[in-house]
Protein backbone atom coordinates (compact mmCIF):
# COMPACT_ATOMS: atom_id res chain seq x y z
CA UNK A 1 0.00 0.00 0.00
CA UNK A 2 3.06 2.24 -0.49
CA UNK A 3 2.12 5.52 -1.48
CA UNK A 4 -1.46 5.31 -1.44
CA UNK A 5 -3.82 8.49 -2.22
CA UNK A 6 -6.42 9.24 0.15
CA UNK A 7 -9.34 11.92 0.15
CA UNK A 8 -9.57 13.86 3.13
CA UNK A 9 -12.79 16.58 3.35
CA UNK A 10 -13.15 19.04 6.31
CA UNK A 11 -15.59 20.83 8.28
CA UNK A 12 -16.00 22.82 11.04
CA UNK A 13 -19.54 22.85 12.72
CA UNK A 14 -18.71 25.17 15.12
CA UNK A 15 -17.46 27.74 13.14
CA UNK A 16 -20.60 30.57 13.68
CA UNK A 17 -20.71 29.65 17.52
CA UNK A 18 -16.84 30.91 17.69
CA UNK A 19 -16.98 33.58 15.54
CA UNK A 20 -20.79 35.13 16.79
CA UNK A 21 -20.33 33.81 20.37
CA UNK A 22 -19.97 37.08 21.77
CA UNK A 23 -21.16 40.31 20.61
CA UNK A 24 -18.39 42.56 20.53
CA UNK A 25 -17.15 43.74 16.89
CA UNK A 26 -13.48 43.61 17.79
CA UNK A 27 -13.98 39.89 19.03
CA UNK A 28 -16.09 38.90 15.72
CA UNK A 29 -13.51 40.54 13.38
CA UNK A 30 -10.77 38.35 15.48
CA UNK A 31 -12.32 35.32 15.55
CA UNK A 32 -13.15 35.55 11.36
CA UNK A 33 -9.83 36.94 10.73
CA UNK A 34 -8.66 33.50 13.06
CA UNK A 35 -10.37 30.92 11.34
CA UNK A 36 -9.83 32.34 8.26
CA UNK A 37 -5.87 31.96 8.31
CA UNK A 38 -6.63 28.41 10.07
CA UNK A 39 -8.65 27.33 7.26
CA UNK A 40 -7.47 28.48 4.01
CA UNK A 41 -2.88 28.06 5.33
CA UNK A 42 -2.74 26.46 8.40
CA UNK A 43 -4.92 22.97 8.07
CA UNK A 44 -2.78 22.82 4.99
CA UNK A 45 0.84 23.02 6.38
CA UNK A 46 -0.47 20.79 9.38
CA UNK A 47 -1.25 18.13 7.06
CA UNK A 48 1.91 18.75 5.03
CA UNK A 49 4.42 19.45 7.90
CA UNK A 50 3.42 15.74 9.48
CA UNK A 51 6.02 12.99 9.06
CA UNK A 52 3.25 10.52 8.16
CA UNK A 53 2.01 12.01 4.71
CA UNK A 54 3.43 12.92 1.55
CA UNK A 55 2.31 14.73 -1.51
CA UNK A 56 -0.22 17.08 -0.39
CA UNK A 57 -2.68 18.35 -2.91
CA UNK A 58 -5.23 20.95 -1.61
CA UNK A 59 -8.53 21.05 -3.70
CA UNK A 60 -10.11 23.79 -1.58
CA UNK A 61 -9.62 24.96 1.81
CA UNK A 62 -12.25 28.29 2.29
CA UNK A 63 -15.92 29.05 3.88
CA UNK A 64 -14.87 26.71 7.00
CA UNK A 65 -14.39 23.62 4.76
CA UNK A 66 -11.53 22.31 2.60
CA UNK A 67 -10.54 18.86 0.81
CA UNK A 68 -7.49 17.77 0.35
CA UNK A 69 -5.38 14.80 -1.88
CA UNK A 70 -2.63 13.10 0.00
CA UNK A 71 -0.36 10.38 -0.26
CA UNK A 72 0.78 8.01 2.86
CA UNK A 73 1.84 4.32 3.49
CA UNK A 74 -1.25 3.96 5.11
CA UNK A 75 -4.95 5.17 6.47
CA UNK A 76 -3.37 5.65 10.00
CA UNK A 77 -1.13 7.65 9.24
CA UNK A 78 -3.80 10.08 7.63
CA UNK A 79 -6.02 9.96 10.66
CA UNK A 80 -2.47 10.72 12.77
CA UNK A 81 -2.22 13.86 10.53
CA UNK A 82 -5.49 14.80 11.14
CA UNK A 83 -5.77 14.38 14.72
CA UNK A 84 -2.66 16.60 15.03
CA UNK A 85 -4.82 18.96 12.27
CA UNK A 86 -7.61 18.95 15.23
CA UNK A 87 -5.33 19.53 18.09
CA UNK A 88 -3.92 22.30 16.59
CA UNK A 89 -7.35 24.28 16.12
CA UNK A 90 -8.55 23.63 19.01
CA UNK A 91 -5.44 25.00 20.43
CA UNK A 92 -5.07 28.07 18.62
CA UNK A 93 -9.31 29.06 19.02
CA UNK A 94 -8.65 28.10 22.79
CA UNK A 95 -10.88 24.97 22.53
CA UNK A 96 -13.88 26.52 20.94
CA UNK A 97 -13.45 25.36 17.66
CA UNK A 98 -14.42 21.51 16.41
CA UNK A 99 -12.95 20.35 13.32
CA UNK A 100 -14.58 17.24 11.89
CA UNK A 101 -13.07 15.15 8.89
CA UNK A 102 -13.49 12.52 6.91
CA UNK A 103 -11.01 9.84 4.93
CA UNK A 104 -11.43 7.62 1.64
CA UNK A 105 -8.88 5.82 -0.06
CA UNK A 106 -8.61 7.26 -3.72
CA UNK A 107 -8.35 4.42 -6.26
CA UNK A 108 -9.87 5.10 -10.02
CA UNK A 109 -13.43 6.76 -8.60
CA UNK A 110 -12.98 10.22 -7.49
CA UNK A 111 -16.87 10.67 -6.95
CA UNK A 112 -17.26 7.36 -4.57
CA UNK A 113 -14.01 8.59 -2.21
CA UNK A 114 -15.68 11.92 -1.96
CA UNK A 115 -19.21 10.63 -0.87
CA UNK A 116 -17.37 8.02 0.86
CA UNK A 117 -15.17 10.49 2.78
CA UNK A 118 -18.11 12.67 3.19
CA UNK A 119 -19.94 9.98 5.06
CA UNK A 120 -17.91 9.57 7.61
CA UNK A 121 -17.21 12.92 8.02
CA UNK A 122 -21.22 13.01 8.57
CA UNK A 123 -20.80 10.50 10.78
CA UNK A 124 -18.56 12.20 12.81
CA UNK A 125 -20.29 15.11 12.58
CA UNK A 126 -23.11 13.96 14.50
CA UNK A 127 -21.21 12.83 17.65
CA UNK A 128 -19.73 15.86 17.83
CA UNK A 129 -22.11 18.19 18.20
CA UNK A 130 -22.11 18.30 21.94
CA UNK A 131 -20.35 21.23 24.04
CA UNK A 132 -18.26 19.86 26.82
CA UNK A 133 -19.31 21.20 29.94
CA UNK A 134 -17.48 23.11 32.32
CA UNK A 135 -17.04 23.09 35.38
CA UNK A 136 -18.80 25.06 38.32
CA UNK A 137 -16.56 24.53 41.16
CA UNK A 138 -14.75 25.52 42.55
CA UNK A 139 -16.93 28.73 42.33
CA UNK A 140 -15.44 30.61 38.87
CA UNK A 141 -16.16 34.17 37.33
CA UNK A 142 -18.02 33.78 33.91
CA UNK A 143 -16.39 35.68 30.99
CA UNK A 144 -17.82 38.58 30.02
CA UNK A 145 -18.54 38.02 25.81
CA UNK A 146 -19.44 34.48 26.01
CA UNK A 147 -21.13 33.69 30.27
CA UNK A 148 -20.88 29.94 29.31
CA UNK A 149 -17.23 30.10 29.30
CA UNK A 150 -15.26 30.51 32.36
CA UNK A 151 -13.21 33.91 32.54
CA UNK A 152 -9.72 33.31 32.89
CA UNK A 153 -7.66 36.58 31.02
CA UNK A 154 -8.04 40.25 32.00
CA UNK A 155 -7.26 42.04 28.91
CA UNK A 156 -5.42 45.54 29.12
CA UNK A 157 -9.18 47.41 28.52
CA UNK A 158 -9.96 45.93 32.17
CA UNK A 159 -12.27 43.69 30.57
CA UNK A 160 -12.69 40.25 32.39
CA UNK A 161 -12.70 37.27 29.24
CA UNK A 162 -12.11 33.53 28.51
CA UNK A 163 -9.32 32.48 26.63
CA UNK A 164 -11.23 32.13 23.50
CA UNK A 165 -12.28 35.51 23.99
CA UNK A 166 -9.06 37.22 25.03
CA UNK A 167 -7.59 35.61 21.99
CA UNK A 168 -10.16 36.88 19.64
CA UNK A 169 -9.81 40.67 21.13
CA UNK A 170 -6.20 40.83 20.57
CA UNK A 171 -6.73 39.15 17.61
CA UNK A 172 -9.25 41.64 16.38
CA UNK A 173 -6.57 44.84 17.93
CA UNK A 174 -3.80 42.87 15.92
CA UNK A 175 -5.61 42.62 12.68
CA UNK A 176 -7.83 45.93 11.93
CA UNK A 177 -5.64 46.96 9.39
CA UNK A 178 -5.18 43.12 7.49
CA UNK A 179 -7.58 40.04 7.33
CA UNK A 180 -11.02 40.75 5.33
CA UNK A 181 -10.78 44.10 5.72
CA UNK A 182 -6.88 44.18 4.22
CA UNK A 183 -8.70 42.61 1.36
CA UNK A 184 -11.00 45.88 0.72
CA UNK A 185 -8.34 47.62 1.27
CA UNK A 186 -5.95 46.01 -1.16
CA UNK A 187 -8.68 46.61 -3.62
CA UNK A 188 -9.15 49.99 -2.87
CA UNK A 189 -5.26 50.79 -3.05
CA UNK A 190 -5.04 49.06 -6.76
CA UNK A 191 -7.68 51.13 -7.87
CA UNK A 192 -5.43 55.08 -7.36
CA UNK A 193 -4.42 56.88 -4.46
CA UNK A 194 -5.19 55.48 -1.17
CA UNK A 195 -3.60 55.57 2.47
CA UNK A 196 -0.53 53.66 3.65
CA UNK A 197 -1.26 49.71 4.89
CA UNK A 198 -0.34 51.45 8.16
CA UNK A 199 -3.47 54.10 8.50
CA UNK A 200 -5.99 51.22 7.29
CA UNK A 201 -6.95 50.54 11.07
CA UNK A 202 -8.49 54.60 10.88
CA UNK A 203 -10.64 53.73 8.37
CA UNK A 204 -12.19 50.76 10.18
CA UNK A 205 -14.76 51.78 12.85
CA UNK A 206 -14.99 50.93 15.90
CA UNK A 207 -18.87 49.45 16.43
CA UNK A 208 -21.86 48.91 14.93
CA UNK A 209 -22.91 52.25 16.56
CA UNK A 210 -20.72 54.20 14.95
CA UNK A 211 -22.01 52.58 11.49
CA UNK A 212 -25.38 53.06 12.47
CA UNK A 213 -24.20 56.57 13.17
CA UNK A 214 -23.63 57.32 9.30
CA UNK A 215 -27.23 55.54 8.33
CA UNK A 216 -29.33 58.13 6.61
CA UNK A 217 -32.35 55.67 8.83
CA UNK A 218 -29.86 57.61 11.84
CA UNK A 219 -28.64 54.37 14.26
CA UNK A 220 -29.62 51.88 12.18
CA UNK A 221 -27.99 49.34 10.40
CA UNK A 222 -28.58 46.50 7.90
CA UNK A 223 -26.85 42.71 8.69
CA UNK A 224 -27.14 41.07 5.09
CA UNK A 225 -25.99 37.62 5.05
CA UNK A 226 -25.45 35.97 1.12
CA UNK A 227 -24.81 32.41 0.63
CA UNK A 228 -24.80 30.59 -2.59
CA UNK A 229 -27.85 28.78 -4.36
CA UNK A 230 -27.49 25.22 -5.24
CA UNK A 231 -24.33 24.34 -4.72
CA UNK A 232 -24.27 21.16 -2.95
CA UNK A 233 -26.66 20.49 -6.42
CA UNK A 234 -23.68 21.22 -8.47
CA UNK A 235 -21.03 19.52 -6.57
CA UNK A 236 -22.25 15.85 -6.92
CA UNK A 237 -21.96 16.41 -10.54
CA UNK A 238 -18.16 16.82 -10.11
CA UNK A 239 -16.73 13.86 -10.82
CA UNK A 240 -12.24 15.05 -11.00
CA UNK A 241 -10.61 16.78 -8.43
CA UNK A 242 -9.67 19.77 -11.17
CA UNK A 243 -13.17 20.76 -11.85
CA UNK A 244 -13.50 20.67 -8.02
CA UNK A 245 -10.31 22.92 -7.92
CA UNK A 246 -11.55 24.98 -10.41
CA UNK A 247 -15.40 25.56 -8.86
CA UNK A 248 -13.95 25.91 -5.72
CA UNK A 249 -11.42 29.15 -7.05
CA UNK A 250 -14.26 30.72 -8.94
CA UNK A 251 -16.66 30.72 -6.53
CA UNK A 252 -14.37 31.88 -3.87
CA UNK A 253 -12.47 34.61 -6.17
CA UNK A 254 -15.77 35.88 -7.28
CA UNK A 255 -17.14 36.19 -4.04
CA UNK A 256 -14.44 38.33 -2.48
CA UNK A 257 -13.88 40.31 -5.56
CA UNK A 258 -17.97 41.33 -5.93
CA UNK A 259 -18.05 42.00 -2.33
CA UNK A 260 -15.28 44.68 -2.70
CA UNK A 261 -16.61 45.87 -5.83
CA UNK A 262 -20.39 46.62 -4.31
CA UNK A 263 -18.80 48.25 -1.06
CA UNK A 264 -16.51 50.34 -3.13
CA UNK A 265 -19.63 51.54 -4.82
CA UNK A 266 -21.96 52.61 -2.22
CA UNK A 267 -19.26 53.84 -0.12
CA UNK A 268 -17.97 55.66 -3.57
CA UNK A 269 -18.33 59.54 -1.82
CA UNK A 270 -16.49 58.83 1.32
CA UNK A 271 -13.77 56.65 -0.67
CA UNK A 272 -13.46 59.58 -2.47
CA UNK A 273 -13.11 62.07 0.41
CA UNK A 274 -10.53 60.01 1.79
CA UNK A 275 -8.36 59.83 -2.08
CA UNK A 276 -8.70 63.65 -1.73
CA UNK A 277 -6.90 63.52 1.65
CA UNK A 278 -4.74 60.53 1.59
CA UNK A 279 -0.97 61.77 1.53
CA UNK A 280 -2.39 63.57 4.89
CA UNK A 281 -2.05 61.27 8.12
CA UNK A 282 -4.98 60.63 9.24
CA UNK A 283 -7.71 63.20 9.38
CA UNK A 284 -10.04 61.37 7.64
CA UNK A 285 -13.65 59.36 8.55
CA UNK A 286 -13.97 56.22 8.66
CA UNK A 287 -15.49 53.69 6.01
CA UNK A 288 -19.07 52.75 6.98
CA UNK A 289 -19.00 49.17 6.70
CA UNK A 290 -17.41 45.99 7.84
CA UNK A 291 -16.75 42.12 6.64
CA UNK A 292 -17.85 39.78 8.87
CA UNK A 293 -17.62 36.65 6.95
CA UNK A 294 -16.28 35.91 3.82
CA UNK A 295 -15.08 33.17 1.76
CA UNK A 296 -16.29 30.35 0.09
CA UNK A 297 -20.07 30.98 -1.44
CA UNK A 298 -20.74 32.51 2.07
CA UNK A 299 -20.44 36.62 3.14
CA UNK A 300 -21.64 38.56 5.90
CA UNK A 301 -21.32 42.25 6.11
CA UNK A 302 -23.08 44.89 8.34
CA UNK A 303 -23.75 48.52 6.92
CA UNK A 304 -25.50 51.68 7.41
CA UNK A 305 -28.78 50.67 7.17
CA UNK A 306 -30.10 52.72 3.79
CA UNK A 307 -26.83 51.41 1.91
CA UNK A 308 -27.81 47.19 2.76
CA UNK A 309 -30.23 46.60 -0.26
CA UNK A 310 -28.36 48.39 -2.23
CA UNK A 311 -25.13 46.12 -1.31
CA UNK A 312 -27.61 42.99 -1.96
CA UNK A 313 -28.55 43.75 -4.93
CA UNK A 314 -24.81 45.13 -6.69
CA UNK A 315 -23.17 41.63 -5.07
CA UNK A 316 -25.78 39.64 -6.49
CA UNK A 317 -25.11 41.09 -9.86
CA UNK A 318 -21.78 41.01 -9.67
CA UNK A 319 -21.26 37.63 -8.21
CA UNK A 320 -23.56 36.64 -11.19
CA UNK A 321 -21.47 38.05 -14.01
CA UNK A 322 -17.66 37.80 -12.59
CA UNK A 323 -19.04 33.73 -11.99
CA UNK A 324 -19.94 33.58 -15.63
CA UNK A 325 -17.09 35.11 -17.14
CA UNK A 326 -14.78 33.44 -15.12
CA UNK A 327 -16.10 30.28 -16.31
CA UNK A 328 -16.21 31.90 -20.33
CA UNK A 329 -11.98 31.85 -20.00
CA UNK A 330 -11.31 28.42 -18.43
CA UNK A 331 -8.60 27.31 -20.44
CA UNK A 332 -9.92 23.37 -20.37
CA UNK A 333 -12.70 23.39 -22.88
CA UNK A 334 -14.05 20.12 -21.69
CA UNK A 335 -14.44 21.70 -18.36
CA UNK A 336 -15.51 24.94 -20.13
CA UNK A 337 -18.27 23.33 -21.63
CA UNK A 338 -18.97 21.34 -18.62
CA UNK A 339 -19.52 24.33 -16.57
CA UNK A 340 -21.70 26.03 -19.17
CA UNK A 341 -23.48 23.29 -19.43
CA UNK A 342 -24.36 22.49 -15.92
CA UNK A 343 -25.67 26.17 -15.60
CA UNK A 344 -27.18 26.94 -18.69
CA UNK A 345 -24.88 29.46 -19.90
CA UNK A 346 -24.72 31.48 -16.75
CA UNK A 347 -23.11 32.29 -13.77
CA UNK A 348 -23.08 30.87 -10.46
CA UNK A 349 -25.71 32.84 -8.29
CA UNK A 350 -26.21 33.58 -4.47
CA UNK A 351 -29.36 34.81 -1.94
CA UNK A 352 -29.55 37.28 0.27
CA UNK A 353 -30.84 37.79 3.45
CA UNK A 354 -31.07 41.61 4.99
CA UNK A 355 -31.87 42.09 8.67
CA UNK A 356 -32.64 45.87 9.40
CA UNK A 357 -32.38 46.74 13.71
CA UNK A 358 -31.04 49.63 15.34
CA UNK A 359 -27.29 49.35 16.27
CA UNK A 360 -27.52 48.72 19.71
CA UNK A 361 -30.06 45.78 18.72
CA UNK A 362 -28.49 42.39 20.32
CA UNK A 363 -26.15 41.31 17.34
CA UNK A 364 -26.78 37.61 17.88
CA UNK A 365 -30.92 38.01 17.39
CA UNK A 366 -29.70 40.20 14.08
CA UNK A 367 -27.77 37.56 12.74
CA UNK A 368 -30.64 34.89 13.28
CA UNK A 369 -32.76 37.26 11.56
CA UNK A 370 -30.71 37.52 9.08
CA UNK A 371 -30.51 33.85 8.94
CA UNK A 372 -34.09 33.56 8.98
CA UNK A 373 -34.35 35.72 5.76
CA UNK A 374 -31.01 34.20 4.05
CA UNK A 375 -33.26 30.24 4.02
CA UNK A 376 -36.69 32.35 3.22
CA UNK A 377 -35.22 33.51 0.14
CA UNK A 378 -33.50 30.27 -0.72
CA UNK A 379 -36.41 27.93 -0.76
CA UNK A 380 -37.28 26.58 -3.70
CA UNK A 381 -41.02 27.79 -3.89
CA UNK A 382 -40.32 31.24 -3.43
CA UNK A 383 -42.76 33.18 -5.71
CA UNK A 384 -40.93 35.12 -8.48
CA UNK A 385 -42.64 38.07 -10.35
CA UNK A 386 -40.61 37.51 -13.25
CA UNK A 387 -39.42 34.83 -15.55
CA UNK A 388 -36.84 32.57 -13.64
CA UNK A 389 -34.27 30.18 -13.71
CA UNK A 390 -33.74 27.36 -11.59
CA UNK A 391 -30.68 29.31 -9.20
CA UNK A 392 -32.30 32.51 -9.61
CA UNK A 393 -31.07 35.54 -6.83
CA UNK A 394 -33.69 36.19 -3.81
CA UNK A 395 -33.18 39.03 -0.95
CA UNK A 396 -35.46 38.55 1.59
CA UNK A 397 -35.43 41.64 4.29
CA UNK A 398 -37.04 42.78 7.22
CA UNK A 399 -36.68 44.97 9.46
CA UNK A 400 -36.93 44.93 13.39
CA UNK A 401 -39.55 46.93 15.30
CA UNK A 402 -39.58 47.28 18.95
CA UNK A 403 -36.71 44.81 21.08
CA UNK A 404 -38.00 41.26 20.46
CA UNK A 405 -36.69 38.34 18.65
CA UNK A 406 -38.65 37.36 15.75
CA UNK A 407 -39.75 34.11 14.61
CA UNK A 408 -40.16 34.95 10.76
CA UNK A 409 -42.23 32.66 9.93
CA UNK A 410 -44.94 33.43 12.26
CA UNK A 411 -44.55 37.30 11.56
CA UNK A 412 -45.14 36.53 7.87
CA UNK A 413 -47.77 34.08 8.77
CA UNK A 414 -49.56 36.36 11.32
CA UNK A 415 -48.97 39.84 9.87
CA UNK A 416 -48.23 39.78 6.09
CA UNK A 417 -50.90 36.73 5.98
CA UNK A 418 -48.12 34.78 3.51
CA UNK A 419 -50.32 31.68 3.92
CA UNK A 420 -53.81 33.45 2.36
CA UNK A 421 -55.72 34.59 -0.68
CA UNK A 422 -54.66 37.72 0.52
CA UNK A 423 -51.06 38.21 0.46
CA UNK A 424 -49.48 41.55 2.01
CA UNK A 425 -45.81 40.92 1.14
CA UNK A 426 -43.89 40.32 -2.81
CA UNK A 427 -40.82 39.12 -0.25
CA UNK A 428 -38.72 37.28 -1.01
CA UNK A 429 -37.05 39.58 -4.42
CA UNK A 430 -35.47 38.50 -7.20
CA UNK A 431 -32.78 41.26 -8.57
CA UNK A 432 -35.52 42.49 -11.50
CA UNK A 433 -37.95 43.07 -8.75
CA UNK A 434 -35.78 44.67 -5.69
CA UNK A 435 -35.21 46.85 -8.82
CA UNK A 436 -38.57 47.70 -9.07
CA UNK A 437 -38.70 48.13 -5.82
CA UNK A 438 -36.19 50.54 -5.57
CA UNK A 439 -37.74 52.71 -8.39
CA UNK A 440 -40.67 52.86 -7.03
CA UNK A 441 -39.31 54.10 -3.47
CA UNK A 442 -37.71 56.70 -5.69
CA UNK A 443 -41.06 57.95 -6.98
CA UNK A 444 -41.97 58.71 -3.46
CA UNK A 445 -39.25 59.94 -2.66
CA UNK A 446 -39.32 62.66 -5.29
CA UNK A 447 -42.94 63.47 -4.49
CA UNK A 448 -42.23 64.01 -0.83
CA UNK A 449 -44.69 61.45 0.50
CA UNK A 450 -45.39 62.78 4.12
CA UNK A 451 -44.28 59.74 7.23
CA UNK A 452 -47.80 60.62 8.78
CA UNK A 453 -49.37 59.29 5.46
CA UNK A 454 -46.29 56.14 5.26
CA UNK A 455 -47.45 54.77 8.97
CA UNK A 456 -50.95 54.98 7.73
CA UNK A 457 -50.56 52.84 4.93
CA UNK A 458 -48.64 50.83 6.43
CA UNK A 459 -51.48 49.79 9.79
CA UNK A 460 -53.77 49.89 6.57
CA UNK A 461 -52.05 47.28 4.29
CA UNK A 462 -51.49 45.11 7.53
CA UNK A 463 -54.75 45.23 8.46
CA UNK A 464 -56.46 41.70 8.74
CA UNK A 465 -59.92 42.14 6.79
CA UNK A 466 -59.19 42.16 3.20
CA UNK A 467 -62.05 44.73 2.56
CA UNK A 468 -61.44 47.16 5.13
CA UNK A 469 -57.46 47.13 4.02
CA UNK A 470 -58.68 48.19 0.73
CA UNK A 471 -60.87 50.58 2.08
CA UNK A 472 -58.05 52.40 3.92
CA UNK A 473 -55.61 52.30 1.48
CA UNK A 474 -58.33 54.08 -0.88
CA UNK A 475 -59.21 56.61 1.74
CA UNK A 476 -55.57 57.18 1.91
CA UNK A 477 -55.08 57.75 -1.43
CA UNK A 478 -57.87 59.97 -1.79
CA UNK A 479 -56.16 62.23 0.71
CA UNK A 480 -52.88 62.39 -0.71
CA UNK A 481 -51.87 65.88 -2.13
CA UNK A 482 -52.70 66.38 -6.01
CA UNK A 483 -51.35 68.91 -8.11
CA UNK A 484 -50.21 69.35 -11.68
CA UNK A 485 -46.68 69.49 -11.31
CA UNK A 486 -46.21 67.17 -8.20
CA UNK A 487 -48.72 64.75 -7.38
CA UNK A 488 -48.48 62.47 -4.42
CA UNK A 489 -51.32 60.57 -5.17
CA UNK A 490 -49.94 59.62 -8.84
CA UNK A 491 -46.61 58.58 -7.47
CA UNK A 492 -48.48 56.25 -5.07
CA UNK A 493 -50.34 54.79 -7.76
CA UNK A 494 -47.14 54.36 -10.22
CA UNK A 495 -44.79 53.33 -7.58
CA UNK A 496 -47.53 50.17 -6.64
CA UNK A 497 -48.38 49.38 -10.66
CA UNK A 498 -44.64 49.34 -11.31
CA UNK A 499 -44.76 46.29 -8.94
CA UNK A 500 -47.01 44.19 -10.36
CA UNK A 501 -46.03 40.95 -11.71
CA UNK A 502 -46.39 39.46 -14.49
CA UNK A 503 -49.73 37.22 -15.03
CA UNK A 504 -51.25 39.42 -12.14
CA UNK A 505 -54.17 41.97 -13.09
CA UNK A 506 -53.26 45.53 -11.17
CA UNK A 507 -56.63 46.88 -9.24
CA UNK A 508 -55.34 49.44 -7.47
CA UNK A 509 -53.75 48.57 -4.68
CA UNK A 510 -54.36 44.81 -5.68
CA UNK A 511 -52.49 42.61 -7.82
CA UNK A 512 -54.53 39.92 -8.54
CA UNK A 513 -54.77 36.20 -10.47
CA UNK A 514 -57.66 34.04 -10.13
CA UNK A 515 -58.61 33.57 -6.73
CA UNK A 516 -54.96 35.23 -5.49
CA UNK A 517 -54.66 39.07 -4.66
CA UNK A 518 -51.12 40.21 -3.48
CA UNK A 519 -50.51 43.47 -1.99
CA UNK A 520 -47.28 45.31 -1.91
CA UNK A 521 -47.85 48.52 -0.29
CA UNK A 522 -46.26 46.92 2.87
CA UNK A 523 -42.94 46.46 1.06
CA UNK A 524 -42.95 49.83 -0.20
CA UNK A 525 -42.69 51.60 3.13
CA UNK A 526 -40.70 49.14 4.97
CA UNK A 527 -38.21 49.88 1.96
CA UNK A 528 -38.61 54.04 1.74
CA UNK A 529 -35.74 54.39 4.13
CA UNK A 530 -33.44 51.38 3.19
CA UNK A 531 -31.96 52.91 -0.62
CA UNK A 532 -29.39 55.52 -0.63
CA UNK A 533 -30.80 58.57 -2.42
Amino acid sequence: MAGESFVIVIDTPSIKNYVFGSDPLNEVRGASARLDRLNRVEMENCLTEHPGTKNVKKVYANGGSAQFIVQADEVVAVRAACKSMVRHIRGQTGGEVGVVYGIAPLKNDYTEAVRMAHFQLRCEREFATCRRSTALLPIIMECESASHLPASHITPEGDILSQASAEKAQVGRDTRRYGLWGGWMRHLDKEGDWPDRKLWHKLRCESLTDIGDRSGWRNYIGIVYADGNAMGQFIQSLDQSERFCQFSEIVDESIQEACFTALSEISKSEIDKVREIYHQQGGFDELAADILLLGGDDLLVALPADRALDFALKVSNQFQSLTKARIDVLPDVATREFFQSELRGQGFTISCGVAIAKSNYPFYLALDLAEQLLKNAKRQHSRALVSETQNQTRVDFHVVAGANSYALGHVRDDTYQVSTDAQRTLRPLSCPELEALRSSVKKLNKSGFPSSKLHELQEAALEPQKNKSDWRICDIFARCQHGRDKSQRRALWEAVENLCPNGYKFNFPWFKKDDKSLLCVADLVDAYRLFSK
